[in-house]
């Protein structure tokens, strides 16, 4: 059995799918500029107040890439850069924590999770959106 997209490479799913995950670090965010670095899974850390600013200064940045995505939703299938560079983001962000997991030892089993969902699912939901981006190009000049 083979798995295909519809004509238009899967434009409505992507939205959909774009949109719930777009959720997540926005969430995120939002959480860790309220609690701070105290909050983390793994217990409670003692972190100093240099840490503790830079993790919610950093957080405003996961806060803006919910937005930025949802902002594109409507038109997914422009050649823009927004919604690459933001995926983007996310994927490197991956590269951070697994850096972090190198120098500091395993993180808690929910920030493994999300660095798999960083390093193997954005490249994958990346591709997704080159070929709705594709497809609707080509559409457009067939008509």
């Amino acid at each position: 059995m083979r798995f295909s997209l519809p004509e238009d490479g899967g434009r409505r799913p992507l939205q959909t799918t774009l949109g719930v995950l777009a959720g997540i670090p926005f969430a995120t965010g939002i959480v860790d500029i309220i609690a701070g670095p105290d909050m983390l899974l793994g217990g409670r850390n003692h972190v100093t107040a240099s840490l503790d600013s830079e993790f919610r200064f950093a957080s405003t940045f996961w806060c803006a890439v919910g937005p930025l995505i949802w902002s594109k939703l409507s038109r997914i299938d422009d050649d823009s850069p927004v919604l690459p560079l933001a995926i983007g983001t996310v994927f490197l962000g991956g590269f951070a924590r697994s850096r972090s997991w190198r120098v500091r030892g395993r993180p808690h089993a929910v920030f493994v999770g999300a660095t798999a969902l960083e390093l193997i699912g954005m490249p994958i939901v990346l591709a997704w959106h080159r070929h709705v981006v594709r497809q609707a190009r080509a559409a457009r000049r067939m008509s």
